[in-house]
């Protein structure tokens, strides 16, 4: 006999649904009127057939018995076990087979049938006490399922506002190169992500004057690419007095956009690496200026390659910067080639000490120089797009660093 302190915790009667066959009828009352006295009362049992059995299955129903001889017909026995377990409910088989399968005994929780009430009793109470804290395990499961599909639901919305934020930043790219009489130019823009925290211009200023632009915005994902749209925004390029203008120039241009990014900062620092050009087709002379970017590059036929400096820092840190100016002569057939840092991180050689911060690695230079013996701008853009498809598939570290990457070519006629 079970002891008062080994019943069931819970005052509630406890429902147990008692599955009998053909010919059990007898010994499952009797069996039932057993277990209830020894349960103390704190359980009803409710005897039905194995055919009626699912149609009693219910959230009140806190344990399934199923007592079954060898004589008994057997049908819609499948059923029922998988709508008990879907349904979380415990299951006690009794059987007077002398031993069932090997699958049975791991599914199921199985005694003889001759096994004496109180052991019977007793596995039967220690079924129904566990009951609370597999339910609960259950829940639990559940919630962190509904907590996964909403966490997904925000992914999946997430990604959506990031493909619409890509979407707005490409209008703010040239929808078509501008051509010239003097020149020809293409370029590459290629996003780590969604959206870029690089941004270009091409802009035809007048009929003699052609103005490149690249800024890289200082970090990754939406906060950059939204930067990056108020640098694009805030570049000016003419002051128009009545019916005259003047073209201003790369250093004023860049101060202007400096003032800019520090009037919307608040109270977040944001800044940027930036590199103006604009060449004047008549005289085939450049001037560029450089804020903390990368230099620009000149390419004089298929010889060698020049490397223009300019001084000055970043764009978005300190309010009075000044820019310096560079003035280089261009020849026909030179290109020009400005870029974003991202080359460095997807041509990346092993860490060392640079003997200067604008020095260009040896795998980044050697990058370059294989594009001399390109002369078309379209050319070196497409070449330039296969070797970083080749770089992408080949790359040994997949954890390895990677950045947006923006280029520029202009070739003079």
């Amino acid at each position: 006999m079970l002891d008062q302190d080994d019943a069931p915790a819970a005052h509630q009667s406890l429902r147990v649904l008692f599955v009998v066959g053909d010919s059990g009828t007898a010994q499952a009352t009797a069996l039932t009127n057993a277990l209830s006295g020894l349960l103390h009362g704190r359980a009803t049992f409710e005897r039905v057939s194995i055919r009626n059995a699912s149609s009693m299955l219910n959230s009140h129903i806190h344990a399934v018995v199923i007592c079954l001889s060898r004589h008994d017909n057997s049908s819609g026995l499948t059923d029922l076990l998988d709508a008990v377990e879907k349904r979380n409910i415990p299951i006690l088989m009794l059987t007077d087979a002398q031993s069932a399968p090997a699958s049975q005994r791991n599914s199921w929780n199985l005694l003889p049938i001759s096994e004496p009430p109180e052991i019977i009793a007793a596995m039967l109470r220690g079924l129904l006490s566990r009951q609370s804290e597999v339910d609960a395990l259950r829940n639990a499961s559940l919630g962190a399922a509904k907590q996964t599909d909403k966490l997904l639901g925000e992914v999946t919305r997430m990604q959506d506002e990031l493909h619409l934020a890509g979407q707005v930043q490409r209008e703010f790219l040239p929808k078509k190169l501008p051509s010239f009489s003097g020149g020809t130019v293409a370029a590459l823009w290629r996003p780590m992500n969604y959206v870029s925290g690089d941004i270009y211009d091409v802009r035809r200023l007048d009929e003699h004057h052609v103005g490149l632009f690249i800024a890289d915005a200082v970090g990754h994902g939406v906060p950059a690419a939204l930067l990056t749209m108020v640098i694009a925004r805030g570049l000016p390029t003419k002051e128009i007095t009545g019916k005259t203008y003047r073209i201003i120039q790369p250093s004023e241009a860049l101060a202007c956009v400096n003032r800019e990014l520090l009037a919307r900062q608040g109270n977040t620092t944001r800044f940027a690496s930036a590199i103006y050009g604009i060449i004047d087709l008549r005289t085939r002379i450049m001037r560029l200026s450089i804020a903390g970017h990368p230099a620009a590059i000149i390419m004089r036929g298929n010889k060698s390659m020049e490397i223009v400096h300019s001084s000055g820092g970043l764009i978005g840190v300190f309010e009075g910067v000044e820019w310096s100016e560079q003035e280089v002569q261009l020849h026909a057939g030179d290109r020009v080639l400005l870029y974003s840092d991202g080359f460095e991180f997807a041509f990346s050689d092993p860490p060392k000490k640079q003997s200067s911060p604008n020095e260009i690695p040896p795998r980044y230079m050697q990058e370059f120089k294989a594009l001399l013996s390109m002369n078309e701008p379209v050319a070196i853009i497409q070449h330039m797009e296969r070797r970083l498809d080749q770089q992408a598939l080949g790359a040994k570290n997949a954890d390895a660093p990677a950045d947006d990457l923006t280029m520029i070519v202009f070739k003079v006629s």
